[in-house]
């Protein structure tokens, strides 16, 4: 299953998660308890329970519900001071807290700005007027060449949050992003073409996507790679690994260079 209907982003508080990757053994060993997922709608990554039975749900639902009742009872003495803050990223609170990277956003910087609107958008008391300077920030990212930039964008106008919802431009900036080597843009151009979403409905033209970002070092990649593998003829999987290493180009480009026109031996080259 790619999705846990229960399971609800902490930053835009979508549903559409699935179960992440683990970074290190470190951090698997830091978090017994737990497993991280990722937001599929603001690519937020985050901690939750590692899924359990049903009885000990229901255990631990009864359990919720007494600490409710008694928080209650005492909630007039245990009211916040004002000065805390809800739980949020160490770098993103870093973030909203630097005049330095503040002042390199407004100079024009698109890191920065990219930081910043991420920080932002994601901070837990984000108002309607932070939300609108937050997207601002990661459009003026995208538009000066980050490409983390503008796959955040982008997916903020796949999904329409914070944004009107536009498809087209949604896949225009995925698709500039990945043509620059974000292999997590060519995820997201291998599934946008598998559902047919601002872009042709074209398996052949997913599997290549979704290959290139694989050899990218994109693990997602692999499993959704083999799963639209087994949906094609051998001949469109002949022509599709074919296509995988032909050179496209931004619609603004003649160069016609791309990350993987030069691949050999699975690796990407620089």
């Amino acid at each position: 299953m790619r999705f846990r209907g229960k399971t609800q982003c902490p930053a835009c508080q979508g549903c559409r998660c699935r179960k992440s990757r683990w970074y290190s053994s470190d951090e698997k060993r830091r978090n017994p308890e737990n497993r991280p997922y990722r937001c599929l709608d603001c690519s937020h990554r985050f901690m939750m329970p590692r899924e359990s039975s049903s009885g000990s749900r229901w255990f631990l639902a009864g359990a919720v519900a007494i600490l409710i009742a008694v928080l209650a009872t005492l909630i007039v003495v245990l009211l916040p001071t004002g000065n805390e803050l809800p739980s949020m990223d160490p770098q993103d609170r870093e973030a909203l807290d630097d005049p330095v990277l503040k002042l390199a956003a407004e100079n024009g910087d698109p890191t920065a700005q990219y930081r910043l609107g991420k920080a932002l958008f994601q901070d837990p008391m984000r108002t309607t007027k932070t939300s609108a300077q937050a997207v601002g920030w990661l459009k003026a990212a995208a538009e000066g060449g980050d490409v983390d930039a503008m796959i955040y964008y982008g997916r903020l106008l796949y999904t329409g949050v914070g944004v009107l919802q536009n498809f087209t431009q949604a896949s225009q900036w995925i698709r500039t992003a990945a043509l620059r080597g974000s292999s997590e843009g060519m995820l997201e151009m291998g599934r946008l073409h598998r559902d047919g979403i601002g872009v042709s409905k074209d398996f052949v033209k997913a599997y290549v996507w979704f290959n290139r970002a694989a050899a990218a070092r994109n693990l997602d990649a692999v499993g959704e790679r083999e799963a639209i593998g087994r949906s094609l003829t051998s001949e469109q999987l002949s022509e599709a690994q074919r296509q995988s290493s032909q050179p496209e180009r931004e619609d603004n480009d003649s160069r016609g260079r791309t990350p993987w026109s030069s691949l050999d031996t699975g690796r990407m080259q620089s």
